[in-house]
């Protein structure tokens, strides 16, 4: 199980010297479920600071090399994205090494083919972090609103799903799903 809490950096230190009860306590009151979880954390020690940020690229090739999942196109964690973005670019750059028959040729191939899913998660990603990770509680208001609203529609449930399982390359388009 991962558990994963928000907080900015700057404030990371002053987190530190505070009791750690103190932290379990104020997570338990808004996720009571949480609680038989943080019983097994003892110390600041045991909890993994995870930074972040966004990377862009405008190709992920050169001449000779080629760059995938995270160090090619890093994303906020909240889509949970990096795995399958990662598998989809290993399968795109097989494909195109395949399917062509020099290698700079192949790279140029690659590169195309992933820009419009890249560039639809990398909106995504940029879109959704204000309503999860932001001083902005109106937005958190409207996330918490929306969401379950937005959720009774099955073609929105539908294009979550697309979305969490790493098949989308547009707001109203997917990549073709192979079965």
């Amino acid at each position: 199980l991962s558990f994963f809490y928000s907080m900015k950096l700057d404030e990371f230190t002053n987190w530190q010297q505070q009791p750690i009860e103190h932290w379990k306590e104020r997570v338990c009151k808004t996720t009571p479920e949480a609680t038989s979880f943080l019983d097994q954390i003892t110390n600041h020690d045991q909890i993994q600071v995870a930074r972040y940020h966004d990377v862009v690229m405008p190709h992920w090739h050169t001449a000779h090399a080629v760059v995938l999942g995270d160090a090619a196109h890093a994303l906020s964690p909240q889509l949970g994205q990096g795995v399958n973005l990662a598998l989809q670019d290993a399968k795109g750059l097989a494909d195109a090494i395949v399917n062509n028959e020099s290698l700079e040729t192949a790279l140029a191939t690659y590169s195309k083919l992933r820009k419009r899913q890249l560039a639809f998660y990398q909106f995504a990603t940029r879109s959704l972090t204000p309503f999860f990770q932001s001083d902005h509680t109106l937005l958190g208001k409207l996330r918490d609103l929306g969401f379950p609203i937005a959720t009774k529609s099955k073609w929105v449930r539908q294009q979550m799903t697309m979305s969490m399982a790493g098949y989308k390359n547009g707001i109203f388009s997917h990549v073709p799903i192979n079965r």
